[in-house]
């Protein structure tokens, strides 16, 4: 194997290893009083390790994240951009496997005890909701559009804004895991019956074809 590989395969599991151990020590302690020293210690590495690979808690928060919802097998973005279709059902299938989820990744309780961290956080830490947005939203948002232009392309899709037309498709499963879920902390999230991100999948497609 050659070197350069070696170095990037160690440096993806420490990557990971930190994620792991900051993912942890958010969720039992909130953002603020998680320190890097206790990030350091549950993670394994030292502080000069942690800060290597992040520069600010803020960023850690905001990786730990886009990890759920970007990376792995079942990050629905994943191998998102350069995705072909060629049917329209095949893009069907693809809408309603990727929106699957995203709803399961959104309904998660780990991703909403996440989530109202920033929220709460966002209002004294500024940068922290531009870093989510920018890192998180903003890059779903892009690859979808990405994957619409491409349909369009192809004559499977007519939307005249694939940027608007990602925003609606993201948007209608967003609302379920931000009124069904964010709000209603008391109750455990339920995760969103796979008859409704279908029915929104053939909702969109009767308007987008």
């Amino acid at each position: 194997m050659p070197v350069e590989t070696r170095k990037e395969e160690r440096a993806r599991a420490k990557r990971d290893q930190i994620r792991a151990g900051a993912r942890r020590v958010f969720l039992e302690r909130g953002f603020v009083r998680a320190s890097t020293s206790d990030i350091a210690a549950e993670a394994g590495v030292s502080k000069q390790t942690l800060y290597a690979y992040y520069a600010s808690k803020e960023e850690l928060l905001v990786d730990v994240l886009r990890q759920l919802v970007m990376e792995g097998p079942q990050a629905p973005l994943q191998g998102l951009e350069d995705l072909e279709v060629g049917t329209k059902e095949e893009l069907r299938e693809v809408l309603v496997e990727r929106l699957r989820g995203v709803a399961g990744i959104m309904m998660s309780a780990e991703y909403l005890a996440l989530l109202r961290i920033i929220i709460a956080e966002a209002p004294r830490l500024p940068g922290l909701g531009n870093l989510f947005r920018s890192t998180i939203p903003e890059r779903g948002i892009e690859l979808f559009s990405k994957l619409l232009a491409r349909t369009n392309e192809r004559g499977l899709t007519s939307v005249p804004d694939p940027e608007v037309a990602a925003r609606m498709l993201v948007g209608s499963i967003a609302t379920y895991a931000l009124l069904d879920a964010l709000l209603d902390p008391a109750e455990p999230p339920q995760s969103l019956p796979d008859e409704k991100v279908h029915a929104v999948v053939d909702t969109y497609l009767k308007a987008a074809t």
